[in-house]
Parts: structure tokens; C-alpha cells; sequence
């Protein structure tokens, strides 16, 4: 594991510097505000469990270290597959990296290593800039918000200015979100873990595809000593409708013996 501990890091420097449709539920005119379970409800309706989103993402990220852009094709699907290849400005893609049945594998195409682990938190932000695990980041970036958090003791709903604001979560972790009143657009969100944020996240210039908005730019600011932000831009957003399970699962080239992570 010291090899594989030194080649992540290398490639995380490396990648940040280089690099039909399904129908949607309509959305209604204003949100049902009876509760904010009826409102948790018609959020995570918009966008049905038998379609993948699908996206070129450009990402601008900020850290202590520096400035990196990143270019990714993406490829979500609810509640916690994803395929993301990173795009240089020349060549074949430079990464591959998929998560499907609780499985996350990477492909490194300069270094022909091929990585197999479990999806967890820690593994997911060995190769991507964001601390969640895979259902929570297929929400964010959906812009529907995380799912709600594990051992939940709390839902609380109430007016807030012009937007209606959720509160959920349990001893160890809870999430704030705000949704406009006239349409139900979540607009921020904070998550909050050990008695602190863990990170803020903004969804703007919403944009309707087939009946669903989806933000076409999100804004997340990670908190801490290791702390991030990201933007991240949205172009060429389309659904595919019941796509094959296979394309979220990465198969090892023809020779390349994978690495298991731990």
C-alpha cells in the first residue's frame, strides 16, 4: 500500500492541472408547504429512479495550495451510481471512475492502475474533490439536496423570508435547506457534523429539462483546515432513460492486475 499511497496524491495534482432522454415530473407552479415531509417528497420526485443525468461539468477549485480546473464528463443516477471521466484539452480521457453496487472502481490511464474498493467516503475523495460518500454527492449534484441523514431524530419546516426552510438530522449530523417559495428550487444548503459546518453549498441559474430545474451552477465551501471551494458549471444536460447498469461499472483493461483499496 506505500506505492499506492505515494501514485494517489501524484495523480490528484496531475488531474486537477490537465484536465434517448427520459421525461421528467413536471414541476407545479409552487410547492406543497403542508409539511416539510410533502415538501421533502416533491423534491425527490422531480427526477425519477429510472433515469441517469448526464453532463459535462467544469470546475474551478479553490484551495490553500492554489487554483485547479477540472473538466469532467458525468453520468448520475439516483441513489448512488455514477461514472465520471475526466476530459484533458488533448488526447483520451486521463481517468475513469465508477460507483455501482456499493463498489467504487478507477482507471488511471497514464499509470495503467486500476483501483477496486469499497464506495465509501474516504476511498471517493482519494480520487474526486468532494468529502461525501455516493449517494450524498449524486443528490448535491443533482441539486436535490442529500438524502435525509442516517438515524434521523428531527424534521422541522417553517417560512423563512421568501423561502421555506427544512431542518433534519440527528445528533452526529443534520442539513438546513432552502427552497423558494414560488417553485420549490432548493437554493442553499449547509450540512453540519460534529457540532460544526461541514460545508455551505449554493444552486443557481436554474435551468428546466423536460420538466425538471436543475441548477446549472453549484457553489460548495467545504470548512476545516483541508478546506475547498468549488464551483462547478454544468453544460449539455440531458436524462437517459433506463440506462444499462453496465455503464456504471468500469471493467480492468485486457493484463492490468487491479490494486484493492482498503
Amino acid at each position: 500500500m506505500t506505492v499506492l499511497r505515494k501514485t494517489i496524491p501524484a495523480f490528484c495534482l496531475f488531474l486537477l492541472a490537465v484536465c434517448g432522454c427520459a421525461t421528467a415530473p413536471k414541476m407545479t407552479d409552487h410547492m406543497d408547504f403542508r409539511s416539510p415531509e410533502a415538501a421533502l417528497k416533491h423534491i425527490a420526485e422531480r427526477i425519477p429512479d429510472n433515469v441517469a443525468l448526464q453532463a459535462m461539468a467544469s470546475i474551478q477549485m479553490i484551495t490553500r495550495e492554489g487554483r485547479y480546473p477540472l473538466k469532467l464528463a458525468l453520468l448520475l443516477k439516483k441513489p448512488a451510481s455514477l461514472r465520471v471521466e475526466a476530459i484533458p484539452l488533448f488526447g483520451t480521457p486521463a481517468f475513469f471512475l465508477s460507483v455501482h453496487d456499493q463498489t467504487l472502481k478507477v482507471f488511471l490511464t497514464e499509470t495503467h492502475a486500476f483501483y477496486i474498493g469499497g464506495a465509501t467516503l474516504g476511498n471517493v475523495a482519494r480520487f474526486l474533490p468532494l468529502r461525501m460518500d455516493p449517494e450524498e454527492m449524486v443528490a448535491v449534484l443533482m441539486g436535490t439536496g442529500p438524502p435525509p441523514c442516517g438515524q434521523s431524530t428531527f424534521l422541522q419546516g417553517r417560512t423563512e423570508g421568501e423561502h421555506y426552510r427544512i431542518d433534519t438530522g440527528g445528533p452526529l449530523k443534520r442539513q438546513s435547506l432552502w427552497l423558494r417559495m414560488t417553485d420549490g428550487f432548493i437554493e442553499r444548503l449547509e450540512v453540519y457534523q460534529d457540532q460544526g459546518v461541514s460545508y455551505r453549498a449554493r444552486f443557481e441559474e436554474p435551468l428546466r429539462v423536460e420538466g425538471a430545474v436543475l441548477p446549472q451552477k453549484t457553489t460548495l465551501v467545504f470548512e476545516g483546515e483541508d478546506g475547498a471551494t468549488l464551483t462547478i458549471r454544468f453544460a449539455d444536460i440531458r436524462f437517459l432513460k433506463q440506462p444499462d447498469p453496465a455503464i456504471f461499472d468500469l471493467t480492468a483493461p485486457p493484463g492490468i492486475k487491479p490494486v484493492y483499496l482498503d
